[in-house]
């Protein structure tokens, strides 16, 4: 009687567990505005489009990841806010009210290029599609 309480003890813990890790990695859905300006010796071009970036989030590994599976280097993650990098992109989420915003700059062959972003994040289920 007892083998059997024991075991559906740690049965009990190893699903709270799982449940826990499961519960600890949530997705991001962040409908965003970007604008894209150009600089170059010839002039100067402005771009406005609507993107759909998605972040996996782990708490217990305190951890973010782009929906395609791009890791991000964390360089700030609490209750408050994450800031994470990855290449020349930086990306800022207040977890307090779900905003994003997200910037780049870079220079190639004598044009620069700047990259600005913003929207609002939920969470959801997973990626769409």
């Amino acid at each position: 009687m007892n083998s059997v309480i024991l075991r559906c003890a740690l049965l009990l813990i190893a699903i709270t567990g799982w449940t826990e890790l499961a519960l600890a990695r949530s997705y991001l859905n962040c409908p965003t505005k970007k604008v894209v300006i150009v600089d170059t010796t010839r002039g100067s071009s402005s771009s406005t489009v609507e993107e759909h970036l998605g972040f996996w989030i782990d708490e217990t590994a305190k951890t973010l990841v782009l929906a395609d599976g791009t890791p991000l280097t964390v360089h700030r993650f609490d209750d408050h806010w994450i800031s994470a990098a990855r290449g020349d992109i930086s990306y800022e989420f207040d977890r307090q009210n779900g905003n994003l915003a997200y910037a780049s700059s870079t220079t190639r062959d004598g044009a620069a290029t700047i990259i600005i972003g913003s929207g609002w994040c939920k969470i959801a289920a997973g990626p769409p599609g």
